[in-house]
């Protein structure tokens, strides 16, 4: 995994610590809503009902209405991958994230690119016979030193090139407070 150090600016700061406030709500919601499963109640919600109920939720909430979508959707898959690798990563249940000690979310690319085999023929999907278009991020180099990526709602943050840049399809933001 490749770390990069960004330097938003002070309005991007703030816009990223309301997506950090927003991915943990919505991650701390669904650990409360599995926590309440027992034996012989009903399964509690998968990701497409979760994502319903966030639809429900940004309707009747002003401040969760005012975060980006992408955002809090992307907490609640990371939240079902966890749930489903419990037993395989040897980290278990999935647990609560705590303000000032778990800050971050997720972002996946908005870029479209086709995808390629390894043998540099075009990946075809089976049903259609199209190309598959993958996901990738949208990061400019500015200069041997410097480059920005796209954080949505937050616009264009840099952050210095300390090794080459590998390709991504997601990228995750997370804030360290020292």
């Amino acid at each position: 995994m490749t770390r990069f150090r960004m330097y938003p600016r002070r309005e991007q700061e703030q816009q990223m610590l309301l997506h950090c406030a927003h991915a943990r709500y919505v991650w701390n919601l669904a650990v409360e809503q599995h926590s309440h499963w027992r034996r012989g109640r009903k399964a509690a919600p998968g990701f497409a009902e979760q994502c319903r109920q966030l639809t429900e939720a940004r309707a009747a909430s002003e401040w969760l209405r005012a975060g980006n979508q992408t955002v809090q959707v992307q907490a609640l898959k990371d939240f079902t991958q966890a749930k489903n690798a419990r037993f395989t990563s040897g980290f278990g249940e999935p647990t609560w994230r705590k303000k000032f000690r778990h800050e971050g979310f997720r972002v996946i690319g908005d870029d479209r690119v086709p995808e390629y085999n390894e043998d540099g023929t075009p990946k075809l999907n089976a049903k259609t016979g199209k190309q598959v278009m993958g996901r990738s991020v949208v990061v400019q180099e500015l200069n041997r030193r410097w480059a920005q990526v796209k954080v949505p709602g937050c616009g264009w943050v840099r952050f210095r090139l300390t090794r080459d840049l590998p390709s991504a399809k997601t990228f995750r933001v997370t804030l360290k407070i020292f």
